[in-house]
C-alpha cells in the first residue's frame, strides 16, 4: 500500500498531561495510521521552531509516529538548570520525565511497545537524547553536549552525529566513545563535511553571527546522508 503523505496526514497541538513532580507539556504531534515505530524529538536551544515542526514531517513521511514537547513552554532557563543540574549528571528531573510523557502519549495513541519508540535530539536535545536516553529503544544524538557516563546507565543502541566544521561540538565523536566505553555501549558515531546545526534547515542569521566558531550554515549533502543513516540506525533498532 502506498504510504499517506503530509497532505493527507494532519499534524496536532496537543498538551501533555503533568506526571508527578512533573509540569504540563505543549507538543506538536502526526500520527500517521499503521504506524510501526515511534519518535520523541528533542529541540535545539531555540526551542520549538518551524525547523522542528518540519522534523516530525520528515519522520511522519516515513510511517513513523512522531511528536516534538515543548520542554521550554514552563521556560528555558527553569528547563536548562533541570536539563544540566539533574539530567546530564544523573539522568532525572523534570525534563527527561516530559520525554516519557511523550512517549507514553504515542504509545496510547498507536499500540507499539516501549521497545518500538526511539529518542532523537538536536544541539541542547543532542545532550538531552543521551542524558534521557535509558530504557528508550534507540537514541540519536546530533551535536549536543555530553553527559555523565552515570547519567547513561541503561542507554540503549546510540547513533551520533558531529559536524566537522563545528568547533565546539565537532570533535566529540571519540570523547563519546570513551564515555560509553564502561557501559559496555560502542555508539554508532558519523562525522559529516558540516557545522552545527546541520540536520534542521532553520534559518537564524543572529544566532549564526554569535556562534561564528560552529559554522551554522545549509549542508545538504551532509544533512540528507546524515539522515539517511540515522533512518536506516532506527530502521534496524525500532522492532517489535
Amino acid at each position: 500500500p502506498t504510504m499517506p503523505t503530509m497532505s493527507t496526514i494532519h499534524g496536532q497541538e496537543l498538551i501533555l498531561p503533568a506526571r508527578p513532580g512533573g509540569v504540563e507539556t505543549p507538543a506538536f504531534a502526526i500520527v500517521p495510521p499503521g504506524a510501526k515505530r515511534g519518535i520523541v524529538i528533542i529541540h535545539e536551544i531555540m526551542g520549538r521552531q518551524p525547523e522542528i515542526d518540519r522534523v516530525v514531517e520528515r519522520f511522519a513521511d516515513a510511517g513513523y509516529a512522531a511528536i516534538a514537547p515543548d520542554l521550554f513552554a514552563r521556560g528555558r532557563m527553569a528547563c536548562l538548570v533541570d536539563v544540566f543540574t539533574r539530567a546530564m549528571k544523573r539522568g532525572e528531573g523534570i525534563a527527561v520525565g516530559q520525554g516519557h510523557a511523550a512517549r507514553s502519549w504515542l504509545m496510547d495513541q498507536t499500540g507499539l511497545e516501549i521497545g518500538q519508540v526511539g529518542l532523537i535530539g538536536f544541539c541542547f536535545g543532542g545532550g538531552y537524547a543521551l542524558a534521557a536516553g535509558s530504557g528508550w529503544g534507540a537514541v540519536s544524538t546530533n551535536y549536543g553536549d555530553l553527559p555523565k557516563t552515570e547519567a547513561m546507565r541503561g542507554i540503549g543502541p546510540v547513533i551520533a552525529c558531529y559536524g566537522k566544521r563545528d568547533r565546539i561540538f565537532g570533535g566529540l565523536g571519540p570523547k563519546l566513545r570513551q564515555r560509553m566505553a564502561p557501559l559496555g555501549c560502542e555508539p554508532e558515531v558519523h562525522e559529516y563535511d558540516a557545522g552545527h546545526s546541520f540536520l534542521t534547515d532553520g534559518h537564524h542569521p543572529i544566532a549564526q553571527r554569535l556562534a561564528f566558531p560552529m559554522h551554522i550554515g545549509d549542508y545538504p549533502e551532509a544533512r540528507e546522508a546524515a539522515w539517511s543513516a540515522i533512518f536506516a540506525f532506527f530502521d534496524r533498532h525500532l522492532v517489535a
